[in-house]
């Protein structure tokens, strides 16, 4: 009896140690152990290139072991992450918690929405080992006929939908198609790009042969890095304010290649001294007047110039630092990128000035891809090429950006790509439209001459009008009155500061 009794406890003691795990041995195969590390602590250890979202003070990260080779080597730590402390998972150091972890898979999720509390869960399965998520919604099936009907409806079983359809029935990812009128023959964008390759296939030798003879007589490379913008006559005044602006406070534009979309442009560029490739091939047809607001189809068709001007640059084995037309330099950029000592940034392939903007289609990088800076290497030549083979998806989401922010997190879980975006309140260097509208200490700050900053980039502004307003309010506008007409006579001639 004594005997049996003894094997009881036994028992009942080893079930209760078994209890206490935190994850059961049904799960050992992908989740032996847990530990929380301090979410500050692990995103000032490690940079992950993204932007960080503002968080509550004290928030953690959990990290997962898949085996007891993983776990810490402090026996107490390895405790803690198979059995918990005090009833709850147990808490380390990142160095402590990662130290056998040889490989690390890094996952972001969202905070839970206190504002919708929308019901979300994420489930990890052992299985073959995928590097991408899978989303399931509870939604219907997404048709040409049931716009009014997509929405989240918790009476409908999970379906597997885009990681961009929106809760709201909206899908930012919608595919363009083959035909526009199919009876019509009118094609649609995927055949109308296909022509568009076609052109550029047949040019590319011609093209960069001709960039790069204008390269080397121009002597516009310096320290491997070219600056490169394109523009139309629609937006000419922006650009000639910007070349102004910067020779105003003594730069030398020198190293600034512009891709013009039209003659005009061309030769307004070639009048300010500028070095300028009108690739009229496979720009000539692009629109010239101005978008009246962003996404507009001037806007969306402009794109696929600023995918152009980026990937000739590249493929000749040179930097490039591209940005809009709608900035103006404080200091030299190139300064920031070249110097040596700034171990931060060293490591990265492409460095993105930060959007500023949440939504799902951005997500988690935010880039803006109106200024960035790009080292010329494989993974970045080759991801500039998927972005010229995106251009049918680019214009029917009518968003440069958005395409490129995909592929950038595509490319950077495939090939290793590193990114880096530079957070919009962690740093002031690269203010842009998000600091004009909604942070006034960083614009007090550039107007009291007491800021970082090495630009400023006018984004999140509607249209031209507004652009050209903001620039005067903040004394960036170095153009005379007379040059008010995209002409180019005009603009040439009511120039200040300009030789």
């Amino acid at each position: 009896r004594i005997d049996s009794r003894l094997k009881e406890e036994l028992a009942r003691s080893q079930k209760e140690s078994y209890s206490g795990k935190i994850f059961p041995d049904t799960t050992k195969e992908f989740a032996l152990g847990a530990l929380r590390v301090p979410r500050d602590e692990l995103l000032q250890t490690y940079d992950f290139g993204v932007p960080t979202k503002k968080a509550e003070k004290g928030m953690e990260s959990l990290i997962l072991y898949n085996n007891g080779k993983a776990l810490p080597s402090n026996n107490k730590l390895q405790q803690a992450a198979v059995k918990g402390q005090n009833g709850e998972i147990g808490k380390a150091s990142v160095s402590d918690a990662m130290t056998n972890c040889d490989t690390l898979n890094v996952i972001f999720t969202s905070f839970s929405d206190k504002n919708t509390q929308q019901p979300e869960c994420d489930i990890i399965i052992g299985n073959f080992e995928s590097y991408h998520i899978n989303r399931w919604q509870r939604m219907p099936e997404f048709t040409p006929t049931n716009k009014k009907q997509r929405r989240l409806n918790h009476a409908l079983p999970l379906r597997h939908t885009g990681r961009l359809a929106l809760r709201t029935g909206v899908d930012e990812f919608d595919l363009p198609d083959l035909w526009d009128n199919f009876k019509r023959r009118k094609k649609g964008f995927l055949l109308q790009h296909f022509d568009a390759l076609k052109v550029f296939l047949q040019n590319a030798d011609g093209v960069l042969k001709g960039v790069e003879e204008l390269l080397k007589r121009r002597n516009v490379v310096r320290d491997n890095t070219v600056v490169v913008m394109t523009v139309n006559a629609g937006h000419s005044d922006l650009f000639s304010n910007f070349v102004c602006a910067a020779r105003s406070r003594g730069f030398d534009t020198g190293n600034v290649l512009v891709f013009p979309t039209d003659e005009e442009s061309h030769k307004l560029a070639q009048g300010l001294g500028v070095a300028s490739y009108f690739d009229i091939q496979n720009m000539g047809l692009l629109p010239s007047g101005e978008a009246k607001y962003y996404g507009d189809p001037i806007f969306a068709s402009m794109m696929y110039a600023k995918i152009l001007c980026v990937l000739y640059v590249s493929l000749l084995g040179h930097d490039v630092l591209f940005q809009d037309v709608d900035i103006v330099w404080f200091k030299d950029p190139l300064t920031y990128f070249h110097d040596e000592s700034n171990a931060a940034i060293k490591d990265f392939d492409i460095l993105f000035q930060h959007d500023g903007s949440a939504q799902p289609r951005y997500n988690p990088l935010s880039a803006n891809s109106g200024f960035y800076y790009v080292r010329a290497n494989k993974k970045t030549q080759y991801l500039f090429i998927s972005m010229l083979y995106h251009g049918a998806v680019m214009r029917k989401s009518k968003s440069h950006q958005q395409v490129l922010v995909q592929l950038l997190n595509e490319h950077s879980s495939m090939f290793g790509l590193k990114v880096k975006v530079f957070d919009k309140i962690q740093t002031d260097i690269f203010p842009g439209g998000f600091h004009y509208h909604q942070d006034w200490d960083t614009m007090r700050a550039i107007i009291n001459g007491e800021s970082n900053a090495y630009v400023l980039h006018m984004s999140w502004t509607e249209n031209k009008v507004n652009k050209l307003l903001f620039f005067r309010q903040m004394g960036e506008w170095y153009l005379r009155d007379a040059c008010g007409k995209d002409n180019v006579s005009n603009l040439v001639s009511g120039l200040k500061g300009v030789d």
